[in-house]
C-alpha cells in the first residue's frame, strides 16, 4: 500500500486533468471592487459584500472600539466564557431587525445550517431539500440521520408528491397526525449559484397544508429585498408562516457569521442542542460589534441609499450582458455565466485575470458537472465606470468561450437572422487618451467608417465615437460563391458556405486604425500610433442580439453623463445628423439592389 502522499497525489492529479483543481490566492488589500493580488490590481466581480460594507469606515470603527474593550479573542465557547457582552446586543439588533421573539449568532453560515438542521431532525425524520440547496445544507441533512428527500428544482409539483409520500395525506386544522415524523423543508431564498429565487409562497402554502416545518436561508436576501430590506420572506408576505430562518452576517452585511431567528422557544432549545455553537469558540468580539453596527446601517436612510445604488449597478451590468448577447433572467445580484465544461471555464477565468478582471471559475461538485461557470456579482460599491471596463475586457475574451457557441433553432425563431459576417467591435486610444474630445479627430474616424464603406468592404450598422474609444457594427461585405474566382465549381457544392467576405474582421481594422492613425497623426502632430493593440469583437447572432447592442451602444455617452439623452451626442448614430447611417433596410432582410447580401428570415 503506498503512503499517504502518494495516494493524495494522484487524487490531486486527476483534479487536475479534470479541471477541477482548487488553489489558495493570496488577497494583499481590503475587500472591495479593486483588490491587489500578487502586487497587482484586479477589479473583482466576485465578491459576496453586496452593499460594500466590509471596508466601511463605520464598521471598522465598531470593530477597532470592540478590540479596545473587549480584547481580540472570545476565549472559548459561548456556553463556557466566551459570551461577551456584543452578542447580546448583536441578537437583540437581529431579532428586532427580522421582527421574531429572538435571535442566535453561529461561527459561520455553515456553523448555522448543519448545527440547526442536526439539531431539529433525526433517526425517524424527513429533511425535504430543494435539488440546488447549499452545501452546507446538504451536509447538515446528511449528519443529521434523517430521511432524505430532494426534488428538481424549484417544482411544486415534486415537492408536494414527496410531502403526500412522507406525511400520507394533508392534515387538518387539528394540527399532525399522531407519531408521524418531523418533517423539515429546508430551501435558500435565493439560490447562490444560480441567482434565482425560490417560489417562497407557494412553499409555504404547501408546507402549512401538510404540516411541515420550513426553514429558509436568506444568506443571500438579507439586506437587500423588501420595504424593510429583511429578505425574501417579507417581500412574499410569509414572514410569520416561516418556522426557522437563518442568515449570515458575512454578505450584504459585510463581516462574518451566521445567525438563527424565531421564537424564543426555537432559540433556547438551539443553545442547547446545536452541536456546531456548543463546541466552537466563540466569534472575536470585534466581528460581532461590527456585525452590529451593520444591521444599524442597513436599516437606516444610507443602508436604503446603498441598496438602492446596488439595484441600479445590477440594471446596469445585466443591461450590459445582454448587450454582449448574455442573457440571464437573474433578480439579484449573483449572474452566473455559464460556460458547460470545467477546463473550458478555468482557462475563461485566466484569461480575464490576465486583463486584470478577477472572476474565479465555478466547478463540480459545487455546481452539477458539464454547467461550469463564471459566477458574475456587482456590489454597491462598484462604479460605473468599472462596470463598463468589465463589460469591455469581458466582450473581447468571453468571445472565444461564448459567442461561437451553438445556438438552437428555437433562439433565433421569428427573428431576422444576421449573417455570421457581422461585428460589433471596440477599440480604445492608446493609454485612453481623449483624443476624440476633438470635434475635428472625431469627424476624422467618421470618415473613416464612411471611406471603408464607400470602398465596398463594409455595411455600416452603428457606431458611437467616444473620447477615448470607439464602438461600431458592421457586416463584412459579401459576394456569391458563383462570383469567387478563387472557387472552382467542384468547390461549389463543398461546405465553403453561400457567401464569401470580401476582407476579414482583422483586415478591416487594420485598414481602419491604419487610416484614423494615419490622418490624425498628421493633423495634430502626434508621434505615434494613436491605437492601443487589439480590439474587442462581439459577433452579432441575431436582430435581437443586434438591436440590444446598438441601444447599449448609444446610451454610453448618457451612462458617461456627457450627455442627457442619447440623441444629444453629436458623433453617434443616435444623433439625426448620422442616423442614417445604419443600413436598416438590409437587416430587415430587403433587397434594395443586386449586389445587396440579404439577411434571410426565419419563419416560426
Amino acid at each position: 500500500m503506498s503512503n499517504l502522499s502518494d495516494q493524495l497525489r494522484g487524487d490531486l492529479d486527476q483534479l487536475r486533468a479534470d479541471g477541477l483543481y482548487r488553489a489558495l490566492r493570496n488577497i494583499a488589500s481590503a475587500q472591495g471592487p479593486r483588490i491587489v493580488i500578487e502586487g497587482r490590481e484586479f477589479l473583482n466581480f466576485s465578491s459576496n459584500d453586496y452593499l460594500g460594507l466590509a471596508n466601511d469606515l463605520i464598521l471598522k470603527q465598531a470593530a477597532a472600539a470592540a478590540i479596545e474593550k473587549y480584547g481580540v479573542g472570545a476565549g472559548a465557547s459561548r456556553l463556557v466564557c466566551g459570551n461577551l457582552e456584543p452578542y447580546a446586543i448583536l441578537e437583540e439588533r437581529l431579532a428586532w431587525f427580522k421582527q421574531r421573539e429572538a435571535a442566535v449568532v453561529f461561527g459561520s453560515g455553515y456553523a448555522a445550517n448543519v448545527g440547526t438542521i442536526t439539531a431539529l431532525v433525526g433517526e425517524g425524520d424527513v429533511v425535504i431539500l430543494d435539488k440546488l440547496d447549499h452545501a452546507s445544507i446538504i451536509d447538515g441533512a446528511r449528519q443529521s440521520g434523517a430521511t432524505i428527500r430532494v426534488y428538481p428544482h424549484k417544482n411544486l409539483k415534486k415537492l408536494e408528491d414527496i410531502l403526500k409520500q412522507v406525511v400520507g395525506a394533508p392534515t387538518h386544522k387539528s394540527g399532525r397526525p399522531a407519531r408521524s415524523p418531523r418533517i423539515l423543508i429546508v430551501t435558500e431564498t435565493v439560490f447562490s449559484m444560480d441567482g434565482d429565487l425560490a417560489p417562497l409562497a407557494e412553499i409555504v402554502a404547501l408546507k402549512e397544508r401538510y404540516g411541515a416545518w420550513l426553514m429558509i436561508d436568506e444568506a443571500h436576501a438579507t439586506g437587500l429585498y423588501a420595504k424593510n430590506r429583511r429578505g425574501i420572506a417579507e417581500a412574499a408576505g410569509v414572514e410569520d408562516k416561516i418556522d426557522i430562518t437563518l442568515g449570515t452576517l458575512s454578505k450584504a452585511l459585510g463581516c462574518a457569521g451566521g445567525f438563527v431567528v424565531g421564537s424564543q422557544t426555537l432559540i433556547d432549545y438551539l443553545r442547547n442542542r446545536a452541536r456546531s455553537l456548543i463546541y466552537s469558540t466563540a466569534l472575536p468580539p470585534a466581528v460581532v460589534a461590527a456585525a452590529a453596527a451593520a444591521v444599524d446601517f442597513v436599516v437606516g436612510d444610507e443602508g436604503q441609499h446603498r441598496r438602492d445604488q446596488l439595484w441600479r449597478n445590477v440594471s446596469d451590468l445585466k443591461n450590459g450582458l445582454s448587450a454582449l448577447g448574455i442573457q440571464n433572467e437573474s433578480r439579484t445580484p449573483i449572474i452566473p455565466i455559464i460556460v458547460g465544461e470545467e477546463n473550458a471555464a478555468v482557462e475563461f477565468s485566466r484569461k480575464l485575470f490576465e486583463r486584470g478582471i478577477f472572476v474565479p471559475a465555478i466547478r463540480f461538485p459545487t455546481v452539477p458537472k458539464g454547467k461550469a461557470r463564471l459566477r458574475v456579482t456587482v456590489t454597491a460599491a462598484h462604479t460605473e465606470d468599472e462596470i463598463h471596463e468589465f463589460l469591455t475586457i469581458l466582450e473581447c475574451v468571453g468571445a472565444t468561450f461564448l459567442s461561437r457557441r451553438p445556438h438552437s433553432a428555437g433562439l433565433r425563431r421569428g427573428r431576422v437572422s444576421i449573417p455570421e459576417q457581422c461585428y460589433f467591435v471596440t477599440t480604445c486610444t492608446k493609454g485612453r487618451r481623449p483624443i476624440f474630445q476633438s470635434h475635428e479627430a472625431a469627424s476624422m474616424a467618421v470618415g473613416a467608417l464612411r471611406w471603408l464603406r464607400d470602398q465596398g468592404r463594409v455595411r455600416l450598422l452603428g457606431f458611437v465615437i467616444m473620447p477615448d474609444h470607439l464602438h461600431v457594427a458592421f457586416a463584412l461585405r459579401t459576394q456569391s460563391r458563383q462570383e469567387c474566382r478563387s472557387h472552382t465549381k467542384s468547390a461549389e457544392s463543398s461546405s465553403c458556405g453561400r457567401d464569401i467576405p470580401v476582407a476579414t474582421l482583422a483586415k478591416m481594422m487594420k485598414l481602419l486604425k491604419g487610416y484614423t492613425s494615419h490622418e490624425i497623426k498628421k493633423r495634430f502632430n502626434i508621434a505615434d500610433s494613436i491605437w492601443q493593440n487589439g480590439y474587442h469583437d462581439h459577433l452579432l447572432r441575431d436582430r435581437r442580439d443586434f438591436e440590444s447592442r446598438l441601444a447599449y451602444m448609444h446610451d454610453n455617452p448618457v451612462r458617461k453623463g456627457l450627455v442627457k439623452s442619447a440623441e444629444e451626442y453629436p458623433f453617434s448614430t443616435a444623433h439625426p445628423d448620422y442616423q442614417n447611417e445604419i443600413d436598416r433596410a438590409w437587416l430587415e432582410g430587403i433587397e434594395e439592389s443586386r449586389d445587396r447580401n440579404v439577411a434571410p428570415t426565419e419563419t416560426a
